[in-house]
């Protein structure tokens, strides 16, 4: 008997106890009627229950971060110029309420608009291409899933991204507010003229939110291992992707910027002829301004700006890691939704 599935020691034959399992009772048929217990009264939820939540994440971090977006925009659009020589220049040009006056609205409005279309978009998305939930996908799945959903969010938010560099480069006051500046761009350049620099901005958003959305987890998974309260888990992930997303795609801020800021500046010479519509899709310039930047400044160059923009996005991400989850939880349960 010292073969037998109950084992034996020293010629005893004695019967192990074996601990029966406290959850055997919930067998797969039983758990679904728990859970349907759960779930009794509630109704499932759709794609477009998860709007109210994810606009109300993006306009919350789109308000906190903007005083770091100005300085970010301002280093990026002038490569060389320091976060400390930015703040400085801007507050002595604006004052403090220049960061009320010099953009807000239309930052607060794109930023909004950008996370969450980028948020709603990307298990859409990843449904689409894979066939199951984003949940249920993995790193890769969901960083390309959220980079494709970029492409919708860059054509809504082109013109309000021109419009906000317009007022926050500004420093001569010769725009009254963001509907001056949208009444000039319409007047010197059409309606391409709010798309100017979307080739960068399109490589910008798809780099980010891949680089987002690929890592979120997987820094998850390792806090885990280090910290126990899940509040800042969620920070430090959170913080972590948006880093890594900025680490990704700030030599592409850079070079839209400056494209952006010389297409602007080009509106106010009448002698410089009007662009073709389908300037704002050639990413010729954007390109190449890649190239002049590296050629005279190196890659210091094309991370010009760096330290703001990780302190604006790696922000950004920590909030959005933060606030998302839990305003979908607390709309889902005061909406009767599961």
């Amino acid at each position: 008997f010292g073969s037998s599935r109950f084992g034996s020691r020293g010629g005893s034959s004695r019967p192990q106890v074996v601990a029966a399992n406290p959850l055997s009772f919930l067998t797969p048929p039983a758990f679904c009627r728990m859970a349907a217990a759960a779930n009794a009264g509630k109704r499932k939820a759709t794609s477009v229950d998860t709007l109210p939540p994810i606009c109300g994440g993006a306009l919350v971090t789109s308000i906190v971060m903007y005083p770091a977006d100005v300085v970010r925009a301002i280093c990026m659009s002038n490569p060389g110029t320091g976060a400390g020589a930015a703040l400085k220049g801007f507050l002595e040009a604006h004052g403090v309420m220049g960061f009320v006056k010099q953009g807000l609205v239309a930052e607060v409005t794109r930023a909004s608009i950008s996370r969450a279309i980028k948020f709603f978009m990307q298990p859409i998305v990843h449904k689409g291409l894979y066939g199951k939930p984003e949940t249920q996908g993995t790193a890769v799945s969901k960083g390309l899933a959220g980079a494709i959903g970029t492409v919708p969010e860059v054509i809504a938010i082109s013109p309000l991204e021109n419009i906000k560099l317009a007022a926050q480069l500004d420093k001569e006051g010769k725009f009254s507010g963001s509907a001056d500046i949208a009444k000039h761009i319409l007047k010197t350049r059409g309606f391409s003229g709010l798309m100017i620099g979307y080739a960068g901005m399109q490589v910008r958003q798809c780099l980010w939110t891949g680089g987002f959305f690929l890592t979120l987890d997987v820094y998850k998974s390792g806090v885990a291992s280090i910290v126990s309260n899940k509040l800042a888990q969620d920070v430090l992930s959170g913080f972590a992707a948006g880093a890594t997303g900025t680490a990704l795609n700030c030599w592409t801020d850079v070079c839209r910027s400056v494209v952006q800021k010389k297409a602007l500046a080009d509106t106010f010479d009448p002698a410089i002829p009007r662009p073709s519509m389908l300037e704002p899709l050639n990413p010729g310039p954007f390109f190449g301004t890649a190239s002049e930047i590296m050629a005279s400044k190196g890659i210091t160059g094309l991370y010009s700006g760096v330290g703001p923009k990780m302190v604006h996005l790696g922000g950004s991400g920590a909030i959005l890691a933060v606030l998302m989850p839990r305003f979908k939880s607390m709309w889902f349960d005061m909406m009767g939704l599961y």
